[in-house]
């Protein structure tokens, strides 16, 4: 029986313990007799749908039948002392239906883009090991918000092969009263880009659980927030509807908590897309058709440009890609990975629309053609960046999630900027930048092909003066939490 069913059936029972309370007093205890009898029937037809019969539960039941159907034959049975036999029979009902009566958990993940799966996806793995619990993976449609038209994005077919996939429209929420939803986009109509459709707005999906999880479907950055500064969508009406969020570390917790968001909602345990890249650095990678031949021997530059990189300044922007796209030029043992945010097309036809024809030719004609100007660029537009990320030698990239998750590899970064900010966690000597005047990135490039890398022992453990659990085990940890608050909404976890 699903918690949220079981759940349903104590409550109905208090309902009739309370009816009892007053049974003998009433005057026509007629209506409230048969309230009684039908909440019993109600209770048995529910435990007949049962695979595992719970037969002392519904003996209890029985013989609690039997009294109110000699009260409906003869009102004058009804008297102090048999409605006190009969609440002693109800409330070791109670306990034998707690008892005899197992509950599974009905869970629903909610992701909206394959790419941002890994988000939930150790989550995932941990409740799908749950013998007592029932997992269902439903991808949600969603809008790409690019210009004067929406277009209807569904991406269910992109995910791994492992993940046992229900299509959204065989999926009824009001059937099904997830007793956990788990979502990673909580930014209903505030998002700029992308919206997932209206039914998935957190305003519905609370309607019909209990438990709804967000998992942000970034890594929080290492650069702490400044006060007032909001993190992870603090600021929108969504968070109300929220039950529980999931932050990377303590430092995030506190500011959530200053900027408003109950302590109790707010765990301090990690994020799930660490998990993936633990995994990734354990195992061997696949790569993705014709990469080997491309990267075997050379050291790979990995770019990662975010969704706004286009709109915020553009003109840099497309001088410092043209730079960093002729790498190889420099060093002849090199390829250049690029990897756009999937949501650059988007972001540049919605900020920079005159950039549009620039973008599409040059990932089309000279990069992807087999005729293009880049022979030894890389464009990464899959959806899984944990390869991008094995390959690389060197990462180039300003704050972003992929750049949280290569903490762990400890090689070498060059950050899209003069310095960190003085509010790091990471400690400004564990990069290289770009902007470094004493020491610019096409002289660290020349060096780099030297062995050249004096910031090594500065990276050493990094990632774990910044994250908590990125030894692999976030997601289950994420798991048991979120079951202990739903089994035990009393007890005291972690918070």
């Amino acid at each position: 029986m699903f918690l949220k069913t079981k759940k349903r059936i104590l409550d109905l029972i208090d309902t009739v313990l309370e009816m009892l309370e007053v049974l003998h007093k009433l005057q026509s205890p007629l209506d409230a007799v048969l309230d009684c009898e039908a909440a019993v029937n109600a209770i048995l037809h529910q435990l007949d749908k049962e695979d595992e019969y719970p037969k002392k539960t519904v003996m209890q039941l029985q013989s609690i039948h039997v009294f109110f159907k000699e009260f409906l034959k003869d009102y004058t049975l009804i008297n102090e002392l048999s409605v006190k036999e009969l609440t002693d029979k109800v409330l070791l009902l109670k306990e034998i239906l707690k008892e005899e009566v197992k509950e599974e958990l009905n869970i629903v993940f909610f992701p909206y883009k394959a790419s941002m799966w890994d988000s939930l996806s150790s989550v995932y793995e941990a409740a799908k090991k749950d013998k007592n619990c029932v997992v269902h993976v439903v991808p949600i449609p969603y809008y790409e918000l690019s210009g004067d038209k929406d277009r209807l994005v569904y991406e269910g077919d992109r995910f791994p092969n492992d993940v046992e996939i229900t299509y959204f429209k065989d999926y009824n929420l009001e059937v099904e009263q997830p007793d956990i939803i788990f979502v990673h986009n909580i930014y209903d109509n505030y998002n700029t880009l992308t919206r997932v459709h209206e039914y998935y707005f957190t305003t519905n999906l609370k309607k019909y659980t209990d438990m709804l999880v967000y998992i942000p479907y970034h890594i929080s950055s290492f650069i702490l927030p400044k006060k007032g500064e909001m993190r992870l969508a603090y600021s929108l009406p969504s968070i109300d509807n929220v039950d529980k969020i999931i932050v990377a570390n303590e430092f995030l917790r506190e500011a959530a908590i200053l900027d408003g968001v109950p302590k109790e909602k707010v765990i301090a345990l990690g994020s799930p897309k660490i998990d993936a890249m633990v995994k990734s650095l354990r195992e061997d990678v696949a790569y993705p058709e014709g990469w080997k031949e491309k990267i075997d021997g050379k050291r790979v530059y990995l770019l990662n440009t975010g969704c706004m990189f286009f709109a915020i300044d553009p003109f840099l922007s497309v001088t410092v890609l043209s730079n960093i796209l002729n790498i190889s030029n420099m060093d002849k043992d090199s390829v250049v990975i690029w990897r756009p945010h999937p949501l650059t097309k988007v972001s540049i036809l919605k900020y920079t629309p005159g950039l549009a024809k620039y973008y599409i030719d040059l990932t089309e004609k000279y990069i992807k053609s087999e005729m293009g100007m880049y022979n030894n660029i890389i464009l990464d537009e899959t959806d899984d960046y944990l390869p991008a990320l094995k390959a690389a030698d060197v990462l180039i990239s300003s704050d972003g999630s992929l750049l949280r998750s290569y903490l762990l590899t400890e090689k070498k970064v060059i950050f899209l900027d003069k310095t960190l900010p003085n509010n790091s966690l990471v400690p400004s000597n564990a990069f290289y930048y770009f902007y470094n005047q004493d020491e610019p990135w096409y002289e660290l490039v020349k060096k780099f092909a030297k062995g050249y890398d004096p910031l090594a022992v500065n990276r050493k453990g990094i990632a774990s003066k910044v994250y908590a659990n990125i030894d692999g085990t976030c997601g289950e940890k994420v798991y048991q939490e979120i079951k202990r608050s739903v089994l035990n909404p009393k007890s005291k976890g972690i918070v």
